[in-house]
């Protein structure tokens, strides 16, 4: 019986060592040398396990070399992993953990160093870690240590008896995976939110997904499109060749984009831009399409705007003058061809700037707008009106049956216009003047036409205005003339070929030269007279150079004068509107006198009424500041202009020169007597001087004197002379005077 307990001892001593072997890894390797023979006769007397014990040791030996090169697989294994693993015991020291382990919590320090130490000491994060173990042990937890986003997965190994010995924690780096994920969101956020349009399609081109703002585009819910096909959206007005090139650029460059035209679910045709990209995978099959549309309707809309604003007038929404001038050339071929006439009217408002300055630009704006509306309603379906600028406009009427058409027309207008407009509960008259030109009689191209009519508008202007002209050669003989007149006068101007003659001034009581008007020729000149040219230098701007030139000589010449002993009074200019209206006039003149040695009270500036009236405020500003220096100022031409009288209190005058019209007649015509008599003594009443213009007879002096007229000049006296004539004259003329005293 003893001897049976022995070997059921040695059994059991044997199958623990085994049991231990196999199920307490960290107690290899074992050491089978510890039995000596001593103890294994002791356990075994007989003998009955010493037979095989030798066997048993080897086969322990072998057992414990492949556990040894398990651990060591095992343990490269681990280290290999991208993930960390920790093992600690029931007291939370770490047992083990492998390199990535060592790397991510420990910065690289050796195992032997920490096994066995508790982890809260050696991990500042494991407070952490410890918070969600008890999570990780039901599922995998996300926590952040060390900068790192991680999954932590922790299982519990207990005993025998189920008690908790070891953890261990497996911690997996998701932080490229959050950031692929948040990477995802954001391309979500883009998808649903982006204001162009995404279509996905597979390779069969059926619908797999779509953003909101395609669905808002089109008009389509999703679900209506998932399935589908694009063809869903084709409106029909592209042909197969459109589509053929669209599939050739995605096969030969795996994208395409363009304009196209697709039908909304309400059958509305929307202009979209459409880019289409092919996605394809590693082996380079098409896997999916992706579209991305932009509505450019409002681009679209705008273009359209713009190129109307580009064709047309803004404020009357009438062709202007680019797309007018394409339309009369465009109907000047269609008449060459079917041999047919047109005719071409240049309108330009009468008495418009009256309102402009009077009413303001806000009422002339809107009287433009109803006269572009009283043409339109005037004119035949065929006709075409435009407005060229300012208040010009132009109709062309094509197949005219008869020139005298044209003519009706211009009448039918004038009337029209002649009719009172209502603009913001006021009552405005204009009238219009109308220049008329015709194809093929009056000229060959749109550029001669609208010459052409412009010239016929303003003889319809200089005719009395409130009419119509038709063109002629005669004016075109006289356009012709007026260019060439203005070639000359630009070189005249430009190269000083004019010269000054003085009309003397005489006082009729002592019978003296008191004083000189200067007035300017052109010795070489085309034939043209003052009265040609100076108008057109004034509608050119010419006056402005010619002008100062003018002042410059006249006073230079009286200083010439004065210096050589002829002592007149002052020297007479006359000023047009335009100098006048220079905003530093007064400031040019007055440098002028200062520059030739001239006090003030020596120069007088002669202005028509027409000038004073134009702008009343400009004329008080300019001419008092002259008056400060002295400078004397007349009204030429009085009696032919406003004739008002409130400006001869309201001005700082001088001088009223009669007009030589209502001197040529007198005494002999009794109204003509009666007007003189009239402005002389109103001249007297106010305190101003008046000279009379024109006088050529004894007897027009006579009757001057006896109305008590202070000076006169004339041919009586003298023509306009050059400078040295005028100085002799005017010394003998005071040489006479002093005789006959």
């Amino acid at each position: 019986m003893a001897h049976d307990d022995k070997h059921r001892a040695a059994i059991h001593y044997i199958r623990a060592k085994v049991d231990q072997l196999l199920g307490l890894m960290g107690t290899l390797p074992l050491r089978p040398e510890e039995l000596d023979d001593e103890t294994l006769i002791e356990l075994d007397p007989i003998g009955i396990i010493g037979e095989s014990f030798g066997q048993v040791i080897t086969h322990l030996n072998e057992t414990n070399h492949d556990l040894q090169l398990a651990r060591n697989e095992i343990r490269a294994i681990l280290d290999t992993l991208q993930a960390a693993v920790l093992v600690t015991d029931r007291e939370d020291s770490l047992a083990d953990c492998n390199r990535s382990a060592l790397d991510w919590f420990f910065a690289g320090a050796n195992i032997d160093s920490l096994r066995g130490r508790p982890l809260g000491e050696l991990c500042g994060c494991w407070a952490d870690m410890a918070a969600a173990r008890a999570g990780a042990e039901r599922r995998p937890q996300e926590v952040t240590l060390g900068g790192r986003h991680l999954q932590l997965i922790a299982s519990v190994i207990n005993d025998e008896r189920g008690t908790p010995v070891k953890t261990v924690y497996l911690f997996f780096d998701i932080s490229r995976l959050k950031a692929a994920e948040q990477g995802l969101q954001l391309y979500a956020q883009v998808f649903s939110h982006t204001h162009e349009g995404i279509l996905i399609t597979d390779r069969q081109q059926r619908i797999v997904d779509a953003n909101d703002a395609f669905c808002r585009i089109t008009g389509y819910a999703l679900e209506e499109l998932i399935g589908k096909t694009p063809r869903l959206l084709n409106s029909g007005l592209h042909d197969a060749g459109f589509y053929a090139a669209m599939w050739d650029s995605l096969r030969s460059q795996g994208h395409w984009g363009g304009e196209v035209r697709d039908r909304t679910r309400d059958g509305e045709i929307i202009p979209l831009l459409e880019n289409i990209n092919v996605v394809r995978n590693a082996a380079g099959e098409v896997t999916h399409y992706i579209s991305v549309i932009t509505d450019i309707t409002s681009l679209k809309e705008s273009q359209a705007r713009l190129d109307f604003l580009a064709h047309h007038d803004v404020l009357t929404e009438l062709p202007n003058r680019l797309l007018f001038q394409d339309r009369l050339e465009q109907a000047i071929e269609r008449a060459r061809r079917e041999g047919s006439r047109l005719g071409l009217l240049f309108i330009d408002l009468d008495r418009f700037k009256n309102i402009n300055d009077s009413l303001g630009h806000h009422v002339g704006d809107l009287l433009l707008v109803a006269v572009s509306q009283r043409l339109r309603d005037l004119l035949r379906r065929a006709d075409s009106v435009a407005r060229l600028g300012g208040d010009e406009f132009v109709v062309l009427s094509e197949n005219l049956g008869d020139p005298d058409d044209a003519c009706l027309l211009a009448h039918k207008i004038v009337t029209a216009i002649r009719q009172p407009f209502r603009i913001q509960d006021q009552e405005l008259h204009i009238g219009c003047s109308i220049g008329i030109t015709l194809f093929p009689e009056d000229g060959p191209d749109a550029g001669v036409l609208l010459r052409n009519a412009d010239t016929a508008m303003y003889r319809a202007k200089e005719s009395g205005r409130d009419g119509f002209a038709r063109f002629s050669r005669e004016l075109s003989e006289d356009v012709s003339g007026k260019l060439a007149l203005e070639n000359a006068l630009r070189v005249a101007v430009r190269e000083q070929r004019f010269t000054l003659h003085y009309q003397p001034i005489v006082t009729l009581g002592q019978g003296r030269v008191v004083a000189a008007e200067a007035l300017i020729r052109w010795p070489d000149g085309p034939g043209a007279t003052p009265d040609r040219f100076i108008p057109l230098a004034e509608e050119t701007r010419l006056i402005l150079p010619l002008g100062e030139w003018i002042l410059r000589q006249a006073l230079e010449q009286y200083h010439a004068w004065r210096a050589a002993g002829l002592a007149l009074d002052y020297m007479s200019v006359n000023i047009s509107a335009v100098q006048l209206a220079q905003p530093n006039f007064t400031e040019r003149l007055l440098v002028l006198l200062d520059e030739v040695g001239i006090a003030g009270h020596h120069l007088q500036i002669e202005l028509t009424e027409n000038i004073l009236m134009g702008d009343m405020a400009l004329s008080q500003r300019v001419l008092g500041g002259l008056r400060g220096h002295g400078v004397r100022v007349a009204i030429d031409d009085f009696g032919t202009g406003y004739s008002s009288l409130s400006y001869l209190k309201q001005l700082p005058i001088d001088n009223l020169k009669v007009d030589r019209s209502f001197v040529r007649d007198i005494p002999g015509d009794p109204n003509d007597s009666a007007i003189a008599a009239a402005i002389i003594g109103l001249a007297r009443t106010l305190g101003l001087e008046a000279i009379a213009e024109g006088i050529e007879t004894e007897e027009q002096e006579r009757f001057l004197t006896e109305i008590g007229c202070d000076k006169v000049q004339g041919y009586r006296y003298a023509r306009a002379l050059p400078a040295e004539q005028f100085r002799a004259f005017a010394e003998g003329f005071r040489i006479l005077a002093d005789r006959a005293a």
